[in-house]
This record gives C-alpha cells, sequence and structure tokens, in this order.
C-alpha cells in the first residue's frame, strides 16, 4: 500500500454516527457553557465562605467586647453604673464612625434596656427580638435582616456574670451589610476573572486539536468522501487499482535487487489518481486491510510475472498505520505466499515509526510473525520519528531507509552528511541494510557509495514506472538518460 501517515490525528472514525458537521461549534457552546456553569458555582462557594467568615469575625468581636468590657460592669442585678452608660455612649459613636455601627443595645435578664445608643429606649421593655431571646437562652445568634440594598447585621451575645452560670443579660449590636457584600463581590470577582482567563488559556491551546478534530469529523460525514469510499471498494473488484513501481539499486554491485510498490488508481472519470488523492479517505479498518491485502496480492502477481521472465528482483509494499496495528495481516499474507510460490523473501513490508509508536506492542507482535515466515521489514522515513533506536532494537529490522530530507543536502549540508553516516555505521552494527531515498543525481549517488550506504533508490535511476514499462526498463535500462552499464539487472533463480 502507498506510504500514508497522518501523524498526531486521532481516528475520529467510530464518532461518525454521533457527531454532526457543527463539531467544532457544538464543542466550543458546549466548553463556554461549561466555563460559566463553573464560574457561577465557584462564585456562589467563594461568596457563601467569605459571607460566613465575615460574620463569624463580627459575632468574635462583639463577643469579646461583650466578656472584656461590658460583663465587668453588669452587675448580678444586670444594672450598669452611669459612668459606664457614659463610656458607652463614647464607644458607640466612635463605633459609628469606625465601623458604622448603626445601634448597641443591652438587656438585662428581666427583659429590660440597660443601655441603647437611642436614649428613649433606655429603661423601657420593649419587645425583644428572636436574636435577643436565643442569646438569653446561652445562645449566640447573628443574623441578617432587611431588604436587599438596606441589609444589616444583627448580633445578640449573652453576657456573664463572675459567678452566675446563666446569662445576666444580652447584648445586641447592628452593624450594616453593605461592607461585607461589598467585599464579597471585589474578592469573587477576581476570582471570576481568574477563571475567565484560565479557561481561555485553556482553549488557546486546545484549539488547534479542535480544528483538527473538526477538520476529520466534516472529512468522516463528507458526501463526497463517501462517495469516494463506496467507488475505491467497486475499484478494488473492477481492477481499477494498479501498481507503479520504482527501483532500488545495489550500490556496491550495481544492480536492482528490489522495486518499491506504489498504489495508483485509475479512476474511471477523474483519470489517474495519485495515493494523497484517495488514501486519506480510507480510515475504516476493514477497507484498510482490505486494500492493504489487495496491493500485496497485485505486488506478488506482478513479481511472479517479472521473475518469470529471469529477472531477480524483490518488491517491497507500504502498510498505513491501520495496517500495522491489524493482527489478522500475517496469516493472510502467509497464505498469498503459499498459493504465489515467490519466496518469502522476496516480499518487504515497509512501515514508519509513526504507525509503530499507534500502539508498539501490538505493532511489534504483528512485525515479528511476519519476520518469522521470512518476509522483510523496513523502517521508512528513518529519521523523522521519534523512536527510531527503540525500532532498531525491538523490531526485526532488515532495512531501514533514510529519510530523502537527508539525502537531497547531502551536499551542501555537513550535518545532513554527518547524520547519515552515523546511521549507516549504527545499522551496520546491527546488521540491518541502509537505503537512501530521494536520490536525483550522480554526484549523491558518490557521496552515498563513499558512505558505504548499501541501497538507493531515486528519480536518478527511475521514476515510478507501471509494470510493462518496468519490464522493459529491466530488459534496457537506462539512468539520468543514458544506458546504464551492465549488469543492471540479475537473473532469477
Amino acid at each position: 500500500m502507498q506510504k500514508h501517515s497522518r501523524p498526531g490525528l486521532t481516528d475520529f472514525s467510530g464518532l461518525r454516527s454521533h457527531v454532526h458537521p457543527g463539531f467544532l461549534l457544538s464543542v466550543s457552546v458546549a466548553g463556554l457553557i461549561g466555563v460559566a456553569v463553573l464560574t457561577l458555582v465557584v462564585s456562589r462557594i467563594i461568596s457563601a465562605s467569605i459571607r460566613t467568615d465575615q460574620l463569624a469575625s463580627a459575632t468574635s468581636s462583639v463577643q469579646l467586647l461583650a466578656a472584656a468590657s461590658l460583663a465587668p460592669d453588669l452587675n448580678h442585678t444586670g444594672r450598669l453604673s452611669s459612668a459606664k452608660l457614659n463610656s458607652l455612649d463614647q464607644d458607640t459613636l466612635a463605633a459609628r464612625r469606625a465601623a458604622g455601627v448603626s445601634g448597641v443595645s443591652i438587656w438585662n435578664s428581666q427583659g429590660r434596656v440597660l443601655y441603647a445608643s437611642n436614649h428613649r429606649l433606655i429603661g423601657g421593655k420593649t419587645p425583644r427580638s428572636k436574636g435577643v431571646l436565643a442569646a438569653f437562652a446561652d445562645q449566640t445568634i447573628t443574623t441578617v435582616e432587611g431588604a436587599t440594598g438596606d441589609q444589616r447585621i444583627d448580633i445578640a451575645v449573652p453576657i456573664y456574670g463572675p459567678k452566675v452560670g446563666e446569662p445576666i443579660g444580652v447584648a445586641q449590636v447592628l452593624l450594616p451589610y453593605a461592607p461585607v457584600a461589598q467585599d464579597i463581590s471585589t474578592r469573587t470577582q477576581r476570582i471570576d476573572y481568574v477563571l475567565i482567563g484560565a479557561a481561555l488559556l485553556f482553549y488557546a491551546l486546545l484549539w488547534p486539536l479542535l480544528l483538527r478534530a473538526s477538520k476529520a469529523v466534516r472529512s468522516q460525514t463528507d458526501p463526497q468522501r463517501q462517495a469516494l469510499i463506496r467507488e475505491l471498494a467497486k475499484g478494488m473488484k473492477r481492477e481499477e487499482l494498479l501498481l507503479h513501481y520504482q527501483p532500488t539499486v545495489d550500490l556496491a554491485e550495481g544492480r536492482v535487487v528490489a522495486v518499491e510498490a506504489l498504489l495508483r488508481w485509475q479512476h474511471p472519470n477523474r483519470g489517474l489518481l495519485a495515493p494523497s488523492e484517495f488514501l486519506p479517505t480510507v480510515t475504516d479498518r476493514a477497507l484498510n486491510s482490505q486494500l492493504a491485502l489487495h496491493t500485496v496480492g497485485m505486488a506478488l502477481r506482478d513479481c511472479q510475472e517479472w521473475r518469470d521472465r529471469g529477472i531477480d528482483a524483490a518488491v517491497n509494499v507500504n502498510l498505513s498505520v491501520a495496517n500495522v496495528l491489524d493482527d489478522g495481516l500475517p496469516d493472510e499474507i502467509g497464505k498469498m505466499l503459499a498459493t504465489c510460490g515467490i519466496p518469502p523473501r522476496a516480499l518487504g513490508l515497509e512501515v514508519t515509526e509513526t504507525a509503530i509508536v499507534a500502539d508498539e506492542q501490538k505493532a511489534t507482535a504483528m512485525l515479528k510473525a511476519l519476520d518469522g515466515m521470512g518476509v522483510r521489514i523496513a523502517i521508512d522515513n528513518f529519521g523523522t520519528g521519534y523512536s527510531s533506536l527503540t525500532c532498531l532494537r525491538d523490531l526485526p529490522v532488515s532495512e531501514l531507509k533514510i529519510d530523502r530530507e537527508f539525502i537531497v543536502g547531502l551536499r551542501v549540508r555537513p550535518r545532513d552528511k554527518a547524520i547519515v553516516r552515523l546511521i549507516t555505521r549504527l545499522a551496520h552494527g546491527l546488521e540491518v541494510k541502509v537505503i537512501a531515498e530521494g536520490v536525483e543525481d550522480e554526484e549523491t549517488v558518490n557521496e552515498l557509495a563513499e558512505l558505504e550506504v548499501d541501497m538507493a533508490q531515486g528519480y536518478y535511476f527511475s521514476r515510478p514506472l507501471p509494470l510493462a514499462e518496468l519490464v522493459a526498463w529491466f530488459e534496457d535500462p537506462a539512468i539520468a538518460g543514458r544506458v546504464a552499464p551492465a549488469p543492471l539487472v540479475s537473473a532469477a533463480v
């Protein structure tokens, strides 16, 4: 199968029946709603926490005031001295200026007002609030009363005498709620800004993935794509798929040792299609497997044809990511080899590092099964992945193909030459042969030979050729427009 990888793109084929074309918009709206709900919930929790802390702090202050300032001057009869009354007037005035205290009242156990910031209430028996009654029952009560915008905090705390176990009085303090509300608003607003900023940053980081996911989903549901997939399945049955072959030349012996099979589709309406025009649409595992086996079958059939003509050249076929993870593929290929009569070593399967790292354990088991049959395993585009050394250590690799990125600049970039030299020495130390891809001129061939690269492939030797032209090229080879030095092709045995 033609080499094709989609690094970093998740397989969304399983979502086709569940996701509509507005995937990106749906995910974005859902995310924004989620952020809004989270912000609201967190704000409510923080608001409640701040309110509780503020009320608890105010209550503690009033309790301390009652214990330190009022209790010592309140005798067992529940009376305050005139000096204390004057002192309370001064303290209340200062509290009103400093903290906005709107009222202070002190009650004795008989329900008489001993002190009130409103002096007309002193000495009288006015109706006591629920908070004052609860304070006489040995409870400290803090409530928020009043309509929104005119709320106040009502704190009622019991006052104890030095030798009396029950309260001998109650202190009631009224505070404005506005400062607490302002503090809650300010602090929750800051938290909201932090949450919104974090959400925007998260979306900025997530956006590239969402775009790729959206593109993949749209591709999955694209009517033209679906039609192309159906046509491809029919095309395999109608024998519309064909292979072009590009020779691989042994640099030491100067002969063709293999050809790489490159898939094409002779579409009845659109003409000859390159793999990039239809392979990206094939994400269904079953169709992927069917296409891979169809390609291997064509390659083996064509290989048998040139071997029957006395040409000893192996054939290499590319496997996709899905193929490398298909544990049923080795058995099917084994059956093909058993029926076609071609030596297993005449078939090579090329895989990329990207395909292997998709599921390294499964890929390793699959490739070892193929190697056990005698099939050659080649690592394609070597040097561009992230696990090159792991591949060489753990996989049954026969060949590795240095990516053309390092070959095209071999004569002008010293670092490319150093990399090719190091890869070649490393591979030879592991008894792995090296193939250079993308060779386009004689000077590069000479450089590769000097670096002891085993084989080379590229337009310098030949462009990809259909079978008939390949056989003709085998019989009368030409390199760079010139007749090739003999023998370029060995006879099959």
